[in-house]
């Protein structure tokens, strides 16, 4: 993965809410070995998937940190005379990356939304990469700071691929402490998608 290397984005805008049950449901949201502190964040690590059309409480935390994109991609297909996910949200995929440390969590996170993303155009048997909306969102004690990281590459893996991995394919992101910046990357058989390697300089906490 030593390929990725681009010049660091900044947040262009950020909001900070004090919202201390969004901390339980982080924590809630991953198993115990998921919330010790993570060993060598600047390794290279695969991108969790979760399904935002019925968000449960193993995935609140992303469904909060999304919840305005989703029900304005609800509305959307409303909008265009679509009913078929009344009761639901409509078809949405969350893929995350989540950095614990003893003071500070920070959580990586890509939306996959029929309105809010464009394909990228990488052709490959049972995999599709297309620009959707990224946010990153740093937990700090009781403070939650919601950031837009403008967009950054989804991979999104067809149900009928056996197993849900595509052979050569997969989103990484990894962590480093001392400049405090996220890295992404996207391989699609065994090839790194051009335009998909970041360097997320993170703000000041």
């Amino acid at each position: 993965m030593t390929t990725y290397e681009t010049r660091p984005r900044t947040f262009d805008r950020f909001a900070v809410t004090i919202v201390a049950a969004a901390l339980v449901s982080l924590a809630s949201t991953s198993s115990s070995s998921a919330q010790e502190r993570t060993s060598d964040p600047s390794a290279w690590r695969n991108v969790s998937y979760a399904d935002m059309q019925r968000p449960s409480a193993d995935t609140a935390t992303y469904a909060d940190i999304w919840k305005d994109a989703i029900e304005a991609n609800n509305r959307a297909y409303v909008a265009r005379g679509d009913t078929r996910f009344a009761g639901a949200n409509a078809p949405a995929v969350e893929a995350h990356f989540v950095i614990w440390s003893t003071k500070r969590s920070v959580v990586f996170s890509v939306l996959d939304t029929a309105t809010g993303c464009t394909p990228k155009g990488v052709p490959a048997a049972g995999v599709a990469v297309k620009l959707c909306p990224l946010r990153i969102a740093i937990y700090d004690g009781l403070l939650v700071r919601t950031l837009d990281g403008g967009r950054a590459c989804f991979l999104e893996i067809e149900p009928k691929v056996v197993g849900g991995n595509p052979v050569g394919s997969g989103s990484y992101v990894s962590y480093d402490i001392k400049t405090k910046t996220l890295k992404t990357g996207t391989i699609v058989a065994h090839q790194a998608v051009e335009g998909c390697s970041l360097t997320l300089a993170l703000p000041p906490l």
